[in-house]
């Protein structure tokens, strides 16, 4: 006797290409995940953090404040961590450690990878 069980497979709705299972058909043609590094003044994107970095210590103003140092305390911004304190708050964490939760999150990932 002939075993006439039937065979699943699955195909990839983007091309079409037949899986054994349904997750290898789901994973087929998912879109790639691509990190991007911004810079939080100017919103540039970057490939490389090396780049970002350099791009938030390239700012020489922000918003008509002087990114060199602190508008509050006149501490030297001399990262680019006290420049993003700066950028997005208004004064660094030495003068003023308290930020919104937005301000803290946008302080914590401006150059951390994205998307992973």
């Amino acid at each position: 006797m002939m075993n006439k069980k039937v065979v699943i497979k699955y195909d990839c709705g983007r091309c079409g290409e037949r899986h054994d299972s349904e997750d290898g058909a789901l994973e087929c043609c998912q879109p790639e995940v691509e990190t991007v590094y911004l810079c939080p003044i100017c919103d540039t994107e970057h490939d490389r953090m090396k780049d970002a970095e350099s791009c938030v210590l390239g700012h020489d103003e922000l918003d008509g404040v002087v990114a060199e140092c602190c508008p509050n305390c006149l501490r030297p911004a001399e990262s680019a961590q006290l420049k993003v304190e700066i950028a997005v708050a208004g004064h660094c964490n030495t003068c003023n450690p308290i930020y919104t939760p937005d301000q803290n999150l946008k302080i914590k990932y401006t150059l951390e990878p994205k998307g992973l």
